[in-house]
């Protein structure tokens, strides 16, 4: 997935015959005016795309665009939508509409973890749930966060071990690689606040010792076990415990 400003690919996909229908009205549709925003996020793969537009601070409502026939692609992308939006910007929630006659739209929710958290009649869609995918839903039902984790951990491990440090290794735990993987990833992709902040959500939840942000630029973070430098050269050890 990557994000585009151009709304010429989704605007065929949408207007295609076996899609148009299923998207409400019946004038042909541009999303030229929505693309160009720069607060909305328009990402796009080889088949189709989602259409990110902020709700409330954090919160964006996604519409989804497929091409027919595209097999497992809308899963793929799905999921690398959620992790390009939440490790990549302010957002914190994903919420759609999912029309109760749109069973691939309801499957797509499913899979991707979005929960109803109420229902209404749409004036366009007709009866729908509204589900929502947060942060913290996202970031522990996401199995491939676990690696970023360990890798976090494994060079904090060498470097206590190199430096003669005495404070007990970390045992491997899912939960905790995943949300130290999902904070790293916001750390490395410029989001050090939000990054630090939902691990020391985590952390207070869980009863893990927070963690500090002592600098932005570069950023530095006080782990407890070290303090670590995360710049242009990856990860460094500035002091270890």
């Amino acid at each position: 997935m990557h994000r585009t400003f151009d709304a010429a690919f989704l605007n065929a996909v949408a207007n295609d015959p076996e899609v148009r229908p299923f998207l409400g009205g019946n004038e042909e549709i541009d999303l030229s005016i929505v693309a160009a925003d720069p607060t909305n996020f328009v990402l796009i793969g080889d088949r189709g795309g989602f259409v990110l537009t902020p709700v409330s601070a954090g919160q964006y409502e996604v519409h989804s665009l497929f091409l027919p026939n595209s097999g497992t692609k809308p899963v793929s992308c799905m999921k690398a939508a959620q992790d390009w939006m939440f490790t990549r910007t302010d957002c914190t929630a994903i919420w759609s509409k999912v029309p109760k006659s749109n069973r691939a739209a309801k499957g797509l929710a499913l899979i991707g973890k979005l929960g109803c958290v109420f229902e209404r009649d749409h004036q366009m869609f007709g009866p729908c749930e509204f589900v929502e995918l947060s942060l913290m839903r996202w970031a522990m039902n996401c199995a491939a966060l676990e690696s970023h984790g360990e890798r976090f951990h494994t060079f904090l491990e060498q470097a206590k071990a190199e430096q003669g440090s005495e404070l007990p290794k970390h045992p491997h735990d899912p939960a905790h690689e995943r949300a130290v993987g999902a904070s790293l990833l916001m750390i490395e992709r410029g989001q050090a606040v939000k990054g630090v902040a939902f691990y020391n959500l985590w952390a207070g939840v869980a009863g893990y010792q927070q963690i500090a942000l002592l600098g932005l630029s570069p950023v530095v973070i006080d782990a407890g076990d070290a303090v670590v430098g995360l710049g242009e050269n990856g990860m460094e050890i500035l002091l270890c415990r």
